[in-house]
């Protein structure tokens, strides 16, 4: 018991760190004010693609994680009645590690640019809360890939859920639109395939 318990201390002492970070962005949110229209007279107005390659770093980085995420859904379809969803789902798992890194690896470029051009936003907070949750999840994946043992997946689960969450508050928009539409196809490719399993009198 207390072996499993040492697994989750790290995901604790993260989700602390991470929560801490929220709440500053959170306080700044309500003590700064933000400039309106009538306070950007003669000033210079953010360009939209401001940030470029980096800012769809991002969004890569976001798609990454979610192609990662999806063998959690789609291993649950290797016993599908569609070949091709077999396919799709064992795929899936042989990319999984590739695309978990990859995530990794956009998140740092895409997080290291924001922090030397503009350090003093206050989305670098969600961004770095984010970011530290990401690279516990990649660690516990990595443990896992040599030490099988039910903690540790635990482990590894619960943080890429908590991952889904901080970027959910860091990214938006982009991070809804990519959870609708992977539900919608998820659950479009189930309920093909119920239909597909019912008793031929019964359709």
């Amino acid at each position: 018991m207390q072996k499993n318990i040492k697994v989750y201390i790290p995901i604790i002492i993260t989700v602390l760190i991470c929560l801490i970070l929220i709440g500053l962005f959170l306080y700044y949110q309500i003590t700064t004010p933000h400039d309106g229209p009538e306070k950007l007279a003669g000033k210079p107005r953010e360009r939209e693609d401001e940030g470029g390659i980096f800012k769809l770093m991002g969004n890569g980085a976001i798609l990454a994680g979610a192609l990662s995420f999806s063998w959690f859904l789609l291993k649950k379809k290797l016993k599908s009645p569609f070949p091709i969803v077999k396919v799709g789902a064992r795929k899936a798992h042989s990319i999984h590690t590739y695309t978990g890194w990859a995530a990794l690896a956009l998140v740092a470029i895409h997080g290291g640019y924001y922090l030397i051009k503009e350090f003093t936003k206050t989305d670098n907070l969600t961004g770095a809360s984010a970011f530290l949750l990401l690279l516990c999840l990649a660690i516990y994946g990595y443990v896992l890939d040599r030490k099988k043992k039910k903690p540790i997946r635990s482990a590894h689960f619960i943080l890429s859920i908590l991952w889904i969450g901080a970027v959910l508050v860091h990214g938006g928009g982009f991070v809804i639109g990519t959870g609708v539409t992977m539900a919608v196809l998820y659950i479009g490719l189930t309920w093909l395939e119920k239909k597909n399993l019912k008793p031929a009198d019964a359709r």
